[in-house]
């Protein structure tokens, strides 16, 4: 291959790995920008960061009952509650495929540890949770 050719599709290499890599940041920052509307536990903003037919699922770790709630009920709660509790949340976690994308949430408090479990799906160009699960820890 002469220098030319190969300093060309060299070239054309890298153009690709920067576009590829523009792509996934900017797909990751989307899809950190919903989760953050969820974390912000601003009813308006947990509001949009989900899809109107998102469900959440759990098993209540006092009586062991699993329940499905409704997310227009869950963000009734969340718009209801004006003093929200001291706690520190992180995302621990962020998988993208494609328009799809899984991310894992902690949440902690004075009194217990939550694990968030929150499925995504791109539509029309934006990231909706359409599902939660999620696991409580009460701490001793």
């Amino acid at each position: 291959m002469k220098p030319f050719t190969r300093m060309l599709f060299t070239a054309l290499f890298f153009c690709l790995l920067q576009t590829t890599i523009y792509a996934q940041n900017t797909e990751e920052a989307a899809a950190r920008a919903c989760l953050e509307n969820y974390m912000s536990g601003v009813g308006d903003r947990v509001e949009k960061a989900f899809h109107p037919s998102a469900t959440m699922k759990y098993t209540d770790i006092s009586t062991g009952e699993f329940k499905d709630v409704p997310i227009a009920e869950y963000i009734a709660r969340v718009k209801a509650n004006t003093t929200p509790p001291k706690r520190s949340i992180s995302i621990l976690s962020l998988n993208i495929e494609g328009t799809a994308a899984n991310a894992k949430i902690k949440i902690e408090t004075e009194t217990v540890i939550m694990y968030d479990y929150m499925n995504m799906v791109k539509i029309n160009g934006e990231w909706k949770i359409v599902s939660k699960i999620f696991s409580r820890i009460n701490k001793q």
